[in-house]
């Protein structure tokens, strides 16, 4: 029989685990956060987002929902948006999600497993790699946490009024973020009779708030719809099929699929990794239902557990039967991350102590090798997902040039808007990406046609004033950035001033991979290379034409 002291005893000893984590999880991705912006974080930056009228084009075209674009228009303002700036939200926000998914986890599997998926959580690739990158990623799962923690507590009859706010503020930054974190808005609102056996008035509440957020979701992407700009698919997306799901919970979800990295010369050991750690994901699972089954009479809301770790993977896996295609990417899922950790920590705990421990150490050496890869390979090989390239020092190489007296040179490269050039140094623009743009000169009429003279007026003046201010960065540049057409001479663009024949050729060998046009260009016989500066993942030749 336990003494009164021992449950202070247990909460200081969580309390001061919990605070480990995020310690030891804020030093691994410490080293993450001086990496070059890559084209996406750029998208949030001032250039980007910094006037009002950049903000209403930027949220018109972006392909998602507008409170993260909104909320970093206002940090930078405030704060800069250096690199460190803006991946300090997301930063804040994965640190956060260690603390919630015990707080919200525990309810379904105990305070030992919540634990253990908390150290899971800390040291996971995938959560590292997006707590240090300025997008949404870290958010998504911090709020699915929140609504979840909520849900339980209020259903339980536990929650004051403090609590009712809370989540619903949470149900608006949900539907505001991401749009595949409406899957949970929805499915918690289902599961609530079911959760409490009962339409109870608690149920009703939820009922209310969850239907309400879901309308003024529906209501913005209805009014996305009427203007004639909302996304539905991404080329660089794909389908979830079944042969994708065992990769994503046993590979991404658990080492980010870290070890291709190691092939080109570690073909052996990387193979070895990869099945090892997918079969030790796969038997923590096991372990983890069977002992979220074995507790439903001391937790019966454990198995519910699966149901929101399944969730997002499973609407992804069904929505190209009803015609949706190209909806999946694995970052897609990071809001489901934290509820299979849990699913793992379960397992873990449910091992027994000599079992337990070498189940442990496997698991810390599947993750201590996974962590070592990143920090080995990130800048060159593609890891949790493709390095970013070093825009800071070619950025810094042209400038340098500008510096010298050079002004109105083009620089040619393939496909790829290279947006953080422009970020780096914003005397370098990009032609194409500041050409004026026909479909949001026409949103004026759309609007003024749909609701009315002044709303039509007003955004017809703010996208002309959107437009001087893409005319001013234009005319302010000093190298200009056009694509290097069919990798010939004779297709380069013919805005192009070569004036006294020296140009830049520059390549971002991460995207596309396939496309050799800028190579053909430095191997042409009408062109001579005059100097080549490689950094990790982007290229830059300065070459002049053969007279």
């Amino acid at each position: 029989m336990s003494s009164g002291s021992d449950a202070p005893r247990s909460g200081g000893r969580s309390t001061a685990l919990l605070l480990f984590f995020v310690l030891l999880a804020l030093a691994l991705r410490w080293p993450l956060l001086s990496r070059s912006v890559w084209f996406d974080e750029a998208c949030m930056s001032h250039q980007r987002t910094g006037t009002w009228e950049q903000l209403l084009a930027t949220l018109y075209v972006d392909i998602h929902p507008p409170l993260y674009v909104a909320f970093m228009h206002f940090w930078n303002a405030g704060f800069g948006d250096s690199a460190l700036s803006m991946r300090t939200p997301p930063l804040v926000c994965g640190l956060l999600s260690i603390l919630a998914v015990f707080w919200a986890g525990r309810r379904f599997v105990g305070d030992r497993a919540a634990l253990i998926a908390a150290g899971l959580l800390a040291c996971s690739p995938a959560h590292l790699w997006y707590s240090a990158e300025a997008r949404l990623y870290t958010p998504m799962a911090l709020s699915a946490l929140l609504a979840v923690g909520c849900w339980h507590r209020l259903l339980r009859g536990e929650g004051g009024v403090l609590l009712w706010l809370a989540h619903a503020v949470n149900l608006l930054v949900m539907i505001t973020l991401h749009y595949y974190l409406a899957v949970y808005v929805l499915l918690l609102a289902l599961l609530a009779p079911l959760f409490v056996r009962g339409i109870t008035p608690a149920v009703k509440k939820l009922w209310l708030a969850h239907g309400g957020a879901l309308v003024l979701l529906a209501g913005f992407v209805g009014m996305k719809m009427a203007f004639g700009h909302f996304e539905k698919s991404q080329d660089y997306m794909r389908d979830l099929t079944a042969a994708e799901l065992l990769p994503l919970f046993a590979g991404w979800m658990w080492t980010g699929n870290v070890f291709q990295a190691l092939a080109p010369e570690q073909a052996t050991l990387a193979e070895v990794l990869r099945i090892g750690a997918a079969v030790l994901w796969i038997a923590l699972a096991l372990l983890g239902t069977f002992a979220i089954l074995r507790a439903r009479r001391e937790r019966p809301d454990g198995p519910w557990l699966a149901v929101l770790a399944l969730a997002i993977p499973a609407f992804l896996f069904l929505v190209p039967w009803v015609g949706l295609h190209k909806n999946y990417i694995e970052r897609s899922t990071i809001a489901a991350l934290p509820f299979v950790l849990l699913w793992i920590g379960a397992g873990l705990d449910a091992a027994g102590r000599r079992f337990g421990a070498l189940l442990g150490v496997l698991v810390a050496v599947v993750l201590a090798a996974s962590l070592g890869t990143i920090y080995r390979y990130q800048h060159e090989r593609w890891t949790v997902y493709k390095p970013n390239p070093d825009w800071a020092s070619a950025a810094a190489y042209l400038g340098r040039e500008i510096d010298a007296g050079v002004a109105g040179r083009p620089i040619f490269t393939s496909k790829p808007n290279p947006r953080s050039l422009c970020y780096y140094d914003g005397r370098i623009q990009d032609v194409k990406n500041l050409e004026p743009a026909a479909e949001l000169g026409a949103i004026g009429g759309k609007v003024r046609k749909r609701f009315g003279e002044w709303l039509g007026d007003f955004a017809e003046r703010t996208f002309t004033e959107f437009e001087r201010q893409k005319a001013e960065l234009l005319a302010n540049a000093k190298l200009f950035v056009y694509r290097a057409g069919e990798g010939s001479v004779a297709s380069l663009d013919p805005r192009a001033k070569i004036g006294d024949g020296v140009f830049y050729l520059l390549r971002n060998h991460w995207h596309p991979p396939g496309d050799t046009t800028v190579e053909s260009l430095v191997a042409s016989p009408e062109v001579e290379v005059l100097e080549t500066r490689a950094y990790a993942g982007v290229t830059v030749w300065k070459a002049r034409l053969r007279r």
